[in-house]
């Protein structure tokens, strides 16, 4: 599979099925030979989050909750904001490890990565502006990796 299809699938995954963006972060790490060492520790940290991502579900955090018709547990303040923040964290390393490597395509490159950064915590006060950021930054980043020739 070619290098921006496998980003684009791996950034995809993060926004709507985080768990599953673990497989072409692999698959990026065994294609990408210079960029090794951050798709796979991006994969890492994503399958480091996997227990909080189901707490957040279970607490009624995340829009699969109610999608999955789960009624939320009732948990402190403290436990809550401990999953939410907690997973965020993890959730903004595994980017900051794609950001690293759209340092090396461009200032497109560099503003693609900036974006997606920034949309990680920017999501507690909107949504939209999380998914916008993230699909700016995806598209500038691809954009970086085509005039790159990144395959």
């Amino acid at each position: 599979m070619k290098r921006p299809a496998l980003v684009f699938l791996a950034l995809l995954l993060m926004m709507y099925l985080y768990p599953l963006s673990i497989v072409p972060l692999f698959l990026l790490a065994g294609e990408w030979e210079e960029f090794r060492k951050e798709w796979l520790w991006s994969a890492i940290v994503v399958g480091l989050s996997f227990p909080l991502y189901g707490a957040k579900i279970l607490l009624g955090i995340s829009g699969w909750a109610k999608v999955l018709g789960i009624t939320p547990l009732q948990v402190s303040p403290q436990i809550w904001w401990s999953v939410y923040l907690t997973f965020t964290a993890l959730q903004m390393t595994a980017v900051y490890f794609i950001y690293r490597v759209s340092k090396n395509l461009g200032r497109y490159g560099i503003a693609g990565g900036l974006l997606m950064l920034s949309a990680v915590p920017l999501h507690i006060l909107s949504l939209n502006l999380y998914f916008a950021l993230t699909w700016a930054g995806l598209l500038l980043f691809l954009f970086a990796l085509k005039t790159k020739g990144g395959d």
